[in-house]
């Protein structure tokens, strides 16, 4: 018997024992109390080990997230753990499979969502990007828009992908214009023009992107509540600071936002190379 298919009949073992232990406290969807807030955590998980994969899932679990954006995932053993792990939990999990070893995103849910139109656009590279929405105070809806952006080197092909992808996404604002209730958050793996440092790798296309999204009725929230701070979600080898993961909202959620900031434990602690951004918005 092969090594992976070894890995996989552990992997289903363990879930399936998991499952077995799970009681009715499992059930998100059980608590029927009132909510106050929604909070969130936006999150690079790197494409897990199954090993690490359960680590990540424990801790998400335990910090009682609303919404798990979660970035960097593949059709693997370990990111299919985490879908199965939230389901099991009542969680309502969106993700698009990847085909060919290719990357996508996965959102994780306590309140039931529909799918939104936005994502139907995105023709360049589709399970990179996710689109829902649920249940927002008494009778509106919020969108939730999660994308990972392909990173590049210098070559001309990954250039070509790249920058194909960043203007799909802008043409998907086009196509579904809106001016309220819309969060757009992910691993952009692009830094806004004025970040400190500057890294000259990055090119005017890269930092239009980021420009754009104000055009787009969006707001960084981070940026919006801290104009001066140096926080980073991603260090380099040489400890030179990235700030790729982002939260974004429509103009009228700022005045909902209880609090948005970089959580630097989980990459502190080798859950992933890449610290979290979480948001906490009030209900009206």
């Amino acid at each position: 018997m092969g090594i992976i298919k070894m890995k996989k009949i552990a992997t289903n073992l363990t879930l399936d024992a998991f499952a077995a232990n799970c009681d009715s406290t499992c059930d998100v969807d059980s608590d029927k109390r009132e909510r106050t807030s929604i909070s969130s955590i936006c999150w690079n998980i790197g494409n897990p080990s199954v090993d690490r994969a359960t680590r990540q899932a424990k801790w998400l679990n335990s910090q009682q997230f609303d919404l798990l954006f979660l970035t960097e995932c593949k059709k693997s053993e370990g990111c299919l753990y985490i879908e199965k792990y939230f389901q099991n939990f009542g969680y309502h999990v969106t993700f698009p499979k990847p085909e060919n070893n290719e990357y996508g995103v996965m959102i994780i849910s306590k309140i039931k969502p529909e799918q939104s139109n936005f994502s139907k656009f995105m023709t360049s590279l589709s399970e990179r990007v996710v689109s829902l929405k649920i249940p927002y105070g008494s009778e509106n809806k919020l969108e939730l828009i999660l994308t990972y952006v392909p990173s590049r080197n210098a070559t001309d092909e990954k250039i070509a992908r790249k920058k194909q992808f960043l203007e799909n996404l802008l043409e998907c604002f086009e196509k579904d214009p809106a001016s309220h209730n819309r969060i757009f958050c992910g691993d952009f793996n692009i830094l806004e023009p004025n970040h400190d440092p500057h890294y000259p790798f990055f090119e005017k296309w890269e930092y239009d992107f980021y420009s754009k999204l104000f055009n787009n009725n969006l707001k960084d929230v981070f940026r919006h509540f801290n104009p001066d701070a140096k926080e980073y979600s991603w260090i380099g080898r040489t400890n030179d600071g990235y700030r790729y993961d982002h939260f974004f909202t429509s103009p009228d959620l700022l005045s909902k936002i209880i609090e948005c900031k970089y959580f630097h434990e989980p990459r502190l602690n080798r859950l992933s190379d890449h610290s979290a951004i979480i948001c906490k918005m009030k209900l009206e």
